[in-house]
């Protein structure tokens, strides 16, 4: 399903893809950064902001303004591919405890079998508050929608800063706290923190790469291909955005909006 998207303002994109490539661009090279202007002081109507996956053959730098991209995107794009898959297969987990009827009568025989925002959309309404670890005024469905947005930034490649990726490892701890999965949990907290301490350290070098890189396999549990850790401040320039193109979503990424 797709939709032509029209942004409240107050919202600016743009996007990013590899320095120094002439404009040649496929969909796996174009980065999106999404951030929030502060709030106009008038009221205003809303406004509709063009934007595409897909790049112009005629795109070139914009400005000298570098915003905080964050980690090196090829990093970025690991630990968000990992949270998403780690949130998949808690949800199913999950769910194969406290209503395998669901699971069987839905034919979901495996996590890869079923999108976050399908879980966002039967669980809450499917289980029972007293099979919920609750603490907090942080809900269930509040979670799912929070766990949605974790997988929009990573299928639709959003460049996002470490404040960012830290708050979403919170979020994602706090649906496995609420699911009781205290292994998952953990892996969310240490992968937190790992971020946290990335930001801390101001020297950079190989030895600070290779503690996160060393953190990033014991989290995810997989081998972990050679990624590019140039800096995006190096690696990445803005490109144009051809005010005729319009950006098409896909359901689920109009929740990172809403």
């Amino acid at each position: 399903m797709s939709h032509t998207v029209n942004l409240e303002e107050g919202l600016a994109c743009s996007r990013w893809a590899p320095r120094n490539s002439r404009g040649h661009h496929n969909s796996t090279q174009v980065w999106t950064r999404t951030t929030q202007l502060p709030k106009p002081t008038s009221t205003s109507t809303s406004i509709s902001i063009s934007i595409s996956t897909s790049t112009s053959s005629n795109s070139t730098p914009r400005g000298s303004f570098y915003p905080d991209l964050g980690l090196p995107y090829e990093v970025q794009h690991f630990i968000l591919e990992t949270m998403r898959r780690i949130l998949e297969e808690g949800s199913y987990q999950f769910a194969s405890r406290v209503v395998p009827h669901l699971l069987s009568d839905r034919g979901w025989t495996c996590s890869e079998l079923v999108e976050l925002s399908m879980w966002r959309d039967t669980l809450p309404n499917a289980v029972s508050s007293a099979v919920l670890n609750m603490n907090s005024s942080y809900s269930l469905q509040r979670a799912l929608i929070d766990a949605v947005r974790v997988r929009n930034a990573a299928t639709h490649r959003h460049l996002c800063n470490n404040f960012e990726l830290r708050k979403m490892a919170k979020q994602a701890e706090e649906l496995m706290r609420i699911y009781g999965d205290i292994g998952r949990r953990l892996k969310f907290e240490c992968l937190r923190e790992e971020l946290e301490e990335w930001d801390g350290v101001k020297a950079g070098g190989d030895e600070k790469r290779r503690t996160l890189e060393t953190a990033l396999k014991s989290i995810s549990d997989r081998p972990m291909e050679t990624m590019d850790w140039t800096p995006n401040s190096l690696s990445l320039e803005e490109i144009t955005i051809d005010e005729h193109e319009v950006y098409v979503a896909d359901e689920m990424e109009i929740d990172e909006i809403l």
